[in-house]
């Protein structure tokens, strides 16, 4: 099921770039993204940290979340290229393909997660960010709200608020 079409330009021109409910036959992707996410994309991080994190999830881990309509899938064309997952007022997940990064996919899956956030009935959304992506996040508004934890995740927080069909810092 198609939930949001989003047009971004990418080498001069404008994609759509489509959002869609996953689905149990997407783990294969959501795990080969994830994979491609951690190891693609330079880290401060070492190649052997990136490669332990990388192995700590398989395939099946995010089942009850897609089961529960929690995961959504960004593509375009026919290529799956990023997805993220929410629980509660929490992003529990967001991963884009190394070839597809900085060119907006983060932030328009990060809307459709702040936006089920919202619909849930909450008024702030919260994550783990890993160090590196803690600039992405706070050019969307959230802030650090405490110390590394054991997984070295930085947690975050967002006030959210519905303006123009988007959620938005406030």
């Amino acid at each position: 099921m198609v939930i949001r079409n989003s047009f971004i330009k990418r080498w001069s021109e404008f994609v759509r770039i489509k959002l869609r409910t996953a689905g149990l036959d997407d783990l294969t992707f959501i795990y080969a993204i994830r994979r491609d996410s951690i190891l693609g994309v330079p880290s401060e991080a070492s190649l052997s940290d990136r490669q332990a994190w990388a192995d700590k999830r398989s395939p099946n881990y995010y089942q009850d979340r897609i089961t529960a309509g929690h995961v959504v899938i960004a593509s375009f064309e026919e290529d799956n290229i990023g997805w993220g997952s929410s629980s509660d007022d929490c992003i529990t997940g967001l991963y884009v393909c190394s070839s597809w990064c900085r060119r907006g996919i983060g932030r328009i899956i990060m809307d459709s997660l702040e936006m089920e956030i919202l619909r849930r009935g909450y008024t702030c959304a919260r994550l783990g960010s890993s160090p590196d992506a803690v600039s992405f996040y706070t050019k969307l508004g959230y802030e650090s709200v405490g110390f590394l934890d054991e997984d070295r995740a930085v947690p975050m927080k967002k006030h959210l608020r519905i303006t123009d069909s988007k959620s938005t810092a406030v």
